[in-house]
């Protein structure tokens, strides 16, 4: 059995509220802002959708799928590129409010606050004296799983 790594090449992503914090690998791409080409029709976290190396990915508020909080673009507002894990859909883009910052993320640094999560989160953890949060991958992925335009 192998064993894990003592720490993890992580980002620190600026979010409209506690910052994500997660893997290097989930990030496909960090790129200007700009308003998706097509509008995107259902849910309302479904801001629209973007061509991005030949593809249509859906453009989604993380805010409004996690049920917390409005749609923000703040003045440092650039869209992360997310890959998927699973699904039909490869990527997916979400906005966010600022540059990521390269992390190394150990074991120790991650220390769970006993915080109510939205739906699309998966833990609030303490990294550095700074509250971050996990999101929950699965659950954004499940929700996107159902657009298929």
């Amino acid at each position: 059995m192998a064993e894990l790594p003592k720490e993890i090449p992580g980002l620190l992503i600026p979010m409209h509220g506690r910052p994500w914090v997660v893997p290097n690998i989930v990030v496909a791409e960090i790129i200007p802002l700009r308003q998706p080409d097509r509008p995107g029709h259902g849910p309302e976290w479904l801001l629209g959708w973007l061509s991005w190396r030949d593809q249509d990915i859906p453009l989604l508020s993380f805010e409004r799928l996690n049920e917390s909080g409005q749609v923000t673009i703040g003045p440092e507002a650039r869209i992360a590129v997310i890959n998927t894990v699973t699904g039909k859909l490869k990527f997916y883009a979400v906005i966010i409010q600022g540059i990521p910052r390269q992390s190394r993320i150990g074991k120790d640094d991650l220390v769970e606050e006993p915080v109510d999560n939205g739906p699309a989160e998966s833990m609030y953890v303490q990294m550095g004296g700074d509250l971050a949060v996990i999101p929950d991958l699965d659950a954004i992925e499940q929700a996107i799983s159902g657009l298929m335009h």
